[in-house]
């Protein structure tokens, strides 16, 4: 079965200042962030070259592309993307419509207070308070507040994967009501670097007609998201001409222009200015339009086209729209950012890469930026690169002044004020008179040029790595910014230090690799590991005021995590990316944290460890190939009471040389010699069995009990292994990648050559992350996280699986389960949709819906009018909802006489839902 790409969901951004090294690189770690640095022993600082921090980048977006892609193809197959996207939208409607029975009761765990990476902020213009904000979080969505960051509501769609770039109000009077939202990160640090990959497609542009409250797929912006076959694919910017209406998208190596209103022509969406050679890596643009009408573009990329560019006379259809004025003056290797002095809209600041990498080994390390200031009343440039921050010392990725790359680069002018300049990179800077003598000064991200602790002036941290600068149009010296630590807000940007406070409340935007829950019932302790945010805990047994507040405890990218009752003092186990894991105690006193990585050990960028939750005292940790196990995880050190159980390419039946084991899973309950056992799931597809996992002396009498239809070329990802509580033989065995079958169960698991059944109905086309199963009762009911939502089924093999949760965990990303069958509880971590807990009490089960596609046909397909309906049984009326190929619904109606008007649909690839009394179905059409 084929995969549908979800590089948008799965794939998000990192500190790329915060420098973790591996073993093989004396695996010492840089801490972004102030996070009770002391408690963590044997940790050693050590500057990385330009070319390690390229691999080390390189390795977070391969890891997540690994696990996608069919391993035969060794791509995303496009075709999957209409049927992922079909199946879940129509689980979700037949969840809605069909009556719950016995649905499980789910539980937000946050991060109520905690943000994730957020790349556009805007006040909106028709509350004068200031009060109302829009936010994008990119991979959690559109948020809102109408109380200034008190609280926060998502909206936009729940069944949406965004990847939110940039966010625009319309500015016109009596057109505020009117937004738009943009999609694709192209920038997400060395993405476009690596060979196969090209960050993270969107999918086009969004619009909405109520204040921001409710959105739809913009016309003309269609994108697949899953490889660059449009132009808005990647989206840095938007623009609305306040003088007349249209929408300006600065898009991969080119600016577009959309006019409502368009002259003679067959597109609504032209070209106002492009770069030579569309689109290679570099070609990062902007648009910023004035007051008047006057536009600027920004296009990196270092060729004849690169710089900034002014319209001409706004004739955008003009055969020559625009002029070079940047032409000689600079050149723009990377990505360029624009601002215009809305004081003085004559001044225009560009701040753009220039292709330098700071190294600190060199004598003068070099800026990683430009920043340059057009004048348009004397047609001239001023050169302002040389005020642009070089403090005392040099530390890689935070000073001198540095962008990663382009992925963090922000300029802004307070509204009042031609000559205040604020900028964003790694950290946030300002300068109230850029005229004067001296250079910008440090305002939030690190705290200093010689370290990686955070910025925390007044007591409250402001996260690194800038992406958005936004003042309040209301009060001039409000200041907002969005970064990798969300949305946070300065109300005196004057101040000599600026003090800043958290608007993370209810923005619920970060994303977990991994998570754990306390195996003590009615314990409500958490954790989980973040992609970018470290580890955090959750709970009041924790010490949390509240079930959704979260602290972080752990930095550096989070990885697996793990929380055992072997004593009182609760040891936990958290880690960072390439191989470093340490063990600390619930309450986190720092004389308790300890570096417990196997020595000799070297480990995969997301660290994999895994902890028998029912016997505390062992851990099986992956080392790339080797498989490593202690029977004292409480007192066990680097260097002691750890066993090598040696590398894969050892098992007699079946190893594979270089073959990563990427998931473990133990027998519940008491160890038991010669029943309990341990599972292995690689990343060449294969499942081993490890009998008597605790005194094994190495893996190579582990038994290979792949399923046989189960794909097992390189690059097949085991991604979830789930036994039984009770039933040791059942086993439930799922695998990420798409193309690949993904779903498979077995009930005699203990046997030499177990029988498996492959298990994916309903949800054949979703990539599955994660698998769990849980006894509830008398019921036994199987769990799996997928690439748009959460599924259950209490009899996989005869029945389709059944989306939980569609109105709070939705179609998010469930990366990570874990079970706690002590109370039946699961524990769900969502990559950009925070944290969940259900209390499994059954299966949702649906009823009185009755799937009718073998008694339903359409015709005719392609259809340019009116598509009519067959059926073996009277649909003279009937209710339907359109879907397009984005998975949002953009028509709905009643039906009649067997007929639908399509008519005023544009051409393309739809799904109509129908349904009549208890029978529902759903059908594929093209309109012409």
């Amino acid at each position: 079965m084929k995969k549908k790409l979800l590089l948008a969901s799965l794939l998000s951004c990192i500190l790329i200042t915060f420098l973790v090294i591996s073993k093989f690189q004396s695996k010492s770690i840089k801490n972004t962030e102030n996070v009770l640095d002391t408690s963590i022993t044997k940790i050693k600082k050590k500057k990385k070259t330009p070319e390690e921090r390229a691999l080390f980048h390189e390795a977070r977006v391969l890891d997540e592309i690994k696990r996608l892609q069919d391993p035969n193809l060794h791509e995303i197959p496009k075709i999957e993307v209409i049927k992922e996207m079909s199946s879940a939208e129509f689980a979700k409607q037949k969840t809605l419509t069909g009556k719950l029975l016995a649905s499980n009761t789910y539980v937000n765990r946050g991060p109520s207070n905690l943000g994730g990476r957020t790349r556009a902020i805007v006040v909106d213009r028709s509350d004068n308070t200031g009060n109302t904000i829009l936010a994008a979080g990119v991979s959690g969505g559109v948020f809102r507040t109408t109380n200034g960051g008190t609280s926060w509501t998502r909206v936009s769609p729940l069944n949406d994967i965004p990847n939110v770039t940039a966010l625009i109000q319309d500015p016109r009077s009596g057109f505020e009501n009117i937004w738009y939202y943009g999609t694709g990160e192209s920038q997400s640090l060395s993405a476009s670097a690596i060979s196969g990959a090209s960050g993270y497609y969107g999918r086009g542009i969004w619009q909405s007609i109520d204040g921001g409250l409710t959105w739809s797929q913009f016309d003309g912006t269609d994108s697949t998201q899953e490889s660059l076959d449009s132009t808005f694919d990647y989206i840095y910017n938007l623009a609305v001409d306040p003088t007349t209406g249209y929408l300006y998208a600065a898009v991969f190596g080119q600016v577009r222009v959309y006019i409502p209103a368009p002259p003679a022509t067959n597109a609504d969406w032209f070209n106002v200015q492009a770069a030579d050679n569309c689109c290679n890596t570099n070609q990062h643009t902007d648009v910023a339009i004035t007051s008047t009408g006057q536009i600027y573009i920004a296009i990196g990329g270092n060729d004849a086209n690169s710089g900034v560019w002014r319209t001409n006379n706004t004739n955008i259809l003009s055969s020559t729209p625009a002029t070079h004025i940047s032409s000689g003056e600079f050149t723009v290797n990377n990505r360029p950012v624009l601002a215009i002095a809305p004081s003085n809209e004559n001044k225009i600041y560009t701040l753009f890469g220039n292709g330098n990498v700071a190294d600190c080994n060199d004598a003068s390390p070099a800026l990683e930026a430009d920043l340059w200031m057009w004048n348009e009343a004397t047609d001239t440039w001023i050169d302002y690169s040389s005020k642009l921050p070089d403090e005392t010392g040099c530390s890689v990725g935070n000073d001198p002044f540095a962008i990663q790359r382009g992925y963090d680069i922000v300029v802004s002018v307070k509204p009042d004020d031609e000559d205040f300049v604020v900028i964003g990179g790694t950290n946030a800077y300002k300068m109230e008179d850029i005229t004067a003598v001296g250079t910008f000064s440090r305002i939030g991200g690190y705290a200093s040029a010689s370290g990686y602790s955070t910025y925390a002036v007044g007591g409250n941290e402001h996260h690194p790595d800038l992406h958005a600068m936004v003042f309040n149009p209301f009060d001039n010296d409000v200041l907002f910014t969005g970064s990798d630590g969300g949305v946070h807000k300065t109300d005196d940007i004057n101040a000599n230090s600026v003090a800043w406070t958290s608007l993370n409340n209810n923005y619920q935007t970060q994303q977990y690799y991994h998570v754990a829950i306390d195996p003590q019932s009615g314990s409500d302790f958490v954790l989980g590991g973040l992609q970018d945010n470290g580890t955090n805990r959750g709970g009041t047994v924790a010490g949390e005021s509240n079930l959704t507040e979260q602290t972080r405890v752990f930095s550096g990218d989070g990885v697996a995590v793990a929380i055992s009752r072997d004593n009182a003092n609760v040891p936990t186990f958290v880690g960072v990316q390439n191989g470093p894991i340490y063990r600390r105690n619930k309450d986190l006193n720092p004389q308790f944290g300890t570096e417990i990585t196997p020595d000799g050990s070297d480990s995969q960028f997301v660290t994999y460890f895994f902890l028998d939750p029912d016997n505390n005292k062992t851990l099986y940790y992956a080392g790339n190939d080797r498989v490593y196990r202690t029977n004292d995880a409480t007192n066990v050190t680097s260097s002691t009471d750890w066993d090598d159980l040696g590398a894969t390419s050892t098992i007699t039946d079946g190893g594979i040389s270089g073959e990563f084991p990427q998931v473990f899973s133990t027998t519940w309950g008491a160890y038991n010699a010669p029943t309990s056992y341990l599972l292995i799931g690689t990343d060449n597809g294969n499942i081993y069995r490890l009998d008597d996992p605790q005194n094994a002396t190495n893996i190579s009498g582990a038994v290979e009990i792949t399923p046989p239809t189960a794909t097992t070329s390189n690059g097949t990802y085991v991604s979830g292994l789930a036994i039984h509580p009770t039933n040791r033989n059942i086993v439930l065995a799922t695998y990420s990648n798409y193309g690949v079958n993904s779903i498979f169960l077995t009930t005699n698991a203990t046997n030499s050559n177990p029988t498996w059944t492959l298990v994916e109905s309903g949800i054949p086309s979703h990539s599955i992350r994660s698998a769990a199963i849980v006894e509830a009762g008398s019921e036994t009911v199987y769990f799996v996280g997928t690439g748009r939502g959460l599924y259950s089924n209490s009899d996989p093999v005869n029945n389709n699986w059944t989306l939980e949760s569609p109105n709070q965990i939705g179609l998010a990303l469930v990366r990570s389960l874990a079970y706690r069958p002590a109370d039946d509880h699961l524990l769900i971590g969502t990559h950009g949709n925070g944290m969940y807990e259900a209390t499994i009490t059954g299966t949702l089960s649906v009823d009185n819906v009755k799937d009718i596609s073998t008694e339903v046909s359409i015709y005719p397909n392609p259809v340019n009018s009116n598509l009519n309906i067959k059926s073996s049984f009277d649909l003279d009326t009937f209710d339907y909802s359109i879907i397009n190929i984005s998975g949002q619904s953009v028509i709905k109606g009643t039906g009649t006489n067997n007929q639908i008007d399509v008519s005023k649909l544009t051409a393309g690839v739809y799904f109509v839902t129908i349904k009549n009394g208890i029978n529902m179905t759903m059908k594929k059409f093209v309109k012409n």
